[in-house]
């Protein structure tokens, strides 16, 4: 038998970028699991944490700099190669459709029982047009089916991206993605500034955040790029100056509560998300300061990143149905009570996704990796 070739880098597991995924869905998980169920108003010490936490949901755009960085890196590698579409495809098929069309099983058995309410036909879901009716109803569906619009966002990148990486000179690839960055800004002032009120659009629509995949490749072109050492040298020295200077803009940010659709976003919020976690990408695959590191690669956060796909599709699914079950309409996670109940959510949505990443996603991911480029 022949000697497999050697791994690509982007495809290759790294602890620490694990560990970001951990803390991408942990956002998630915060956001709807979390977040709801913490006191109202300013009166309660907690209260705090849920108006600082109202923005945990750019833990999703911190998952598409992530995407743009592994997928664009496994592109360019391999970019050259003659089944460059047929096995990026047929590896993200396996990865990503099994579990994706099992939720939507569940869903549909739901809403032929009764117990979930679809907005939107079905072939929206099947077609990973999620967001684009989402944009156009400019309601969200069941809680169970609307963090599906992700996840179409991620398909039509996945669709599109192989024949870019072939089609374009990789001396252009900077100078195209630092366009696709600049583009995705412009089309969003331009959607607000044409069509206010359509916030969906703005929000969900690929081509308006398409800047956050861009970014994510672009650095994961940097790192393959011979003329990035010296800027990694000088990042690797001041890390601790810019991870501070990009939280504190983040926290500022959410400090001010702005809700989806808001001129905060548009014209400088939804920029500086994609700046602030392109960065922390920017110092994981290319400064990699030690300490930095070691504290992303800590066992439990590279665990919950290792499973978050599953976490993802699931914890509407397991984790609030339960929460809601268990604790009633007005639970509240400040009491030991509450605290134990969302604690038991979000356990049953890791344990199931342990078992699913067991016996039903590793297997197929290992027959993914079977396809050579």
């Amino acid at each position: 038998m022949s000697p497999a070739p050697p791994q690509s880098p982007a495809e290759s597991r790294v602890p620490e970028l694990d560990g970001l995924r951990g803390i991408a869905i942990a956002l998630v998980l915060w956001c709807h699991l979390v977040n709801p169920f913490l006191p109202l108003g300013f009166g309660h010490p907690l209260a705090w944490l849920r108006a600082i936490g109202d923005m945990a949901w750019c833990g999703v755009d911190l998952f598409f700099v992530l995407s743009g960085y592994f997928i664009g890196g496994i592109l360019l590698d391999r970019r050259d190669s003659p089944r460059l579409a047929r096995v990026f495809y047929a590896r993200r098929a396996l990865r990503i459709l099994p579990l994706y069309y099992a939720t939507l099983a569940v869903c549909a058995a739901g809403v032929a029982l009764g117990w979930i309410h679809a907005e939107y036909p079905a072939w929206t879901y099947l077609l990973f047009l999620t967001n684009f009716a989402l944009a156009a109803g400019s309601i969200w569906d069941a809680p169970m089916l609307s963090p599906l619009w992700s996840i179409a966002v991620e398909e039509q990148f996945y669709l599109t991206a192989p024949w870019v990486v072939r089609w374009i000179p990789a001396r252009r690839v900077p100078l195209l993605l630092g366009g696709l960055i600049v583009a995705a800004i412009g089309l969003r002032i331009g959607v607000h500034l044409l069509w206010p009120g359509h916030w969906m659009a703005e929000h969900m629509l690929m081509p308006l955040r398409m800047d956050l995949l861009a970014t994510g490749a672009l650095i994961a072109w940097a790192v393959r790029s011979g003329q990035s050492a010296a800027l990694f040298a000088r990042l690797r020295q001041t890390w601790v100056l810019w991870l501070a200077t990009a939280f504190a803009l983040l926290f500022g940010l959410a400090a001010n509560r702005p809700p989806l659709g808001s001129p905060q976003l548009i014209w400088f919020g939804y920029a500086l998300i994609t700046a602030c976690f392109g960065l922390v990408v920017l110092l994981v695959a290319g400064a990699r300061p030690p300490v930095l590191c070691r504290a992303l690669a800590a066992a439990p956060l590279v665990h919950l990143g290792r499973h978050s796909y599953f976490v993802y599709l699931g914890h509407m699914l397991i984790g609030l149905p339960l929460i809601n079950w268990l604790g009633g309409e007005t639970l509240l996670v400040s009491t030991p009570r509450g605290l134990l109940i969302v604690t038991a959510g979000i356990g049953a949505t890791w344990a199931a996704a342990i078992v699913s990443w067991r016996w039903f996603e590793s297997p197929l991911i290992a027959l993914g990796h079977r396809l050579r480029y």
